[in-house]
């Protein structure tokens, strides 16, 4: 009676992008896809009106639950009240620190339902603290989950595929129908699962170098990787071009085509060929500067 009296009370806020989960089977197989041991400790984003709340407190020792908004925390302290394995974080999910959060615990298993205004955000999140976290299983709208777990030569193929591709191994596991929220979303929603990795799949020389030529070459995705790159970063087209036949890549191929790896050592065939250039220059202008004083 208390529990249906609080949820009277509770409406979705929008600029929340709130959607409830309503669906009890939909809750249940979500939560069975995360695998929990007893023994894990389990970090959920967002857990509403507690819809896989009340399951994952039946399967581990410690449920972690972040929630940005006061009322619902409210509320799930509440209804949850003799459930001593739960804690109920009233934080923004991006902000949270998780050495802080999740200690004593090494790692932890990640669930929840992500808004689409803080899916990139909260992807990075997961991404950057990826050792200390074993999987994630998360509800994205279908066209994300479908972007994460693209592949190349394909349409999804993406700076989202190929970031998190690099640290996990992403997988869709079921669709989930709109008709399962409240209030009912306009797109479908599909459940994917990160199984993040010891190390990437590639060797990265600089990630920050890595991530901006990913970005340079999908930015005009009808181009060529040429041109995309020569018009993106700016590079003189014949050292783009030495860079692209250093990596064995065909200079005519669109970025769509391109795998991780050779993405890979096309940052590495251009970070050499960059410091090659700045030392070509520094010698320049050190000779320029020599003649001067004659």
């Amino acid at each position: 009676m208390l529990e249906t009296l609080i949820q009277e009370k509770i409406r979705p806020k929008k600029r929340l992008s709130q959607n409830f989960l309503i669906n009890a089977n939909a809750a249940k197989r979500i939560v069975e896809s995360l695998n929990l041991k007893t023994d894990e400790a389990v970090l959920e984003i967002g857990p509403g009106k507690g819809a896989l709340t009340r399951y994952l407190i039946q399967r581990s020792r410690r449920v972690i639950g972040v929630e940005i908004d006061k009322s619902l925390c409210s509320f799930l302290r509440k209804k949850f009240a003799l459930n001593e394995n739960l804690e109920i974080v009233n934080r923004d999910f991006l902000k949270v620190d998780f050495q802080k959060v999740i200690l004593p615990h090494r790692k932890v298993k990640v669930i929840g339902n992500l808004p689409y205004q803080i899916t990139s955000p909260a992807l990075a999140l997961l991404l950057e603290n990826r050792k200390r976290i074993e999987l994630a299983v998360l509800t994205v709208q279908k066209e994300v989950a479908q972007r994460i777990c693209g592949q190349p030569g394909g349409k999804s193929w993406s700076p989202l595929s190929i970031g998190i591709q690099l640290y996990a191994d992403p997988e869709i596991l079921f669709k989930v129908k709109p008709s399962s929220f409240r209030p009912a979303p306009k797109v479908e929603s599909a459940v994917i699962r990160l199984a993040f990795l010891r190390k990437p799949k590639v060797k990265i020389g600089d990630e920050k170098s890595f991530s901006r030529l990913v970005k340079a070459a999908f930015s005009q995705r009808r181009k060529t990787v040429a041109n995309s790159l020569a018009s993106s970063l700016g590079w003189p087209k014949d050292l783009i071009l030495r860079a692209l036949s250093q990596a064995n890549i065909d200079s005519n191929r669109r970025a769509e085509t391109l795998s991780i790896r050779e993405l890979a050592l096309l940052c590495d065939s251009m970070s050499s060929l960059g410091q090659e250039e700045n030392e070509i220059k520094k010698k320049y202008r050190f000779c320029v500067s020599c003649t001067a004083r004659f």
